[in-house]
């Protein structure tokens, strides 16, 4: 299943018309992963995806393209330090080699957010 269809990408990307058919195959199963493995419900039918989510299929697509996303890289944080004394400091230790999120990517976290389900916490009583 996808988020888009490939007539969407060709009018709404640039540059994605231009591509081969099993580029532009990969780029629209790469962009269904993306949201899925973000927690975004597939859609069994294509019309029914709201716009903010075809939204951030471009965006994924534009960011493939870039060659922003899917670099094998990403921002691990091993160790964070809060300190009270004498004002308010914060220090994070990051992994070697990781990077932060791109512009791409905190785009597209912001747009598919509301529709990325979440775990429920669930409180239990002792009767």
């Amino acid at each position: 299943m996808s988020f888009i269809t490939q007539t969407e990408a060709e009018t709404n990307v640039d540059g994605f018309s231009a591509l081969s058919d099993s580029d532009k195959a990969r780029y629209l199963a790469q962009s269904s992963a993306y949201l899925i493995a973000r927690n975004v419900q597939d859609y069994s039918d294509v019309t029914l995806v709201p716009d903010v989510l075809k939204l951030a299929s471009y965006e994924v697509i534009r960011g493939i393209i870039a060659g922003s996303l899917y670099q094998g890289k990403t921002q691990t944080l091993t160790s964070k330090e809060v300190s009270a004394q004498s004002g308010t400091s914060v220090k994070k230790s990051f992994a070697d080699g990781s990077v932060e999120l791109n512009s791409y990517e905190q785009y597209i976290n912001d747009l598919i957010y509301p529709y990325a389900s979440r775990p429920a916490v669930r409180f239990l009583r002792r009767l």
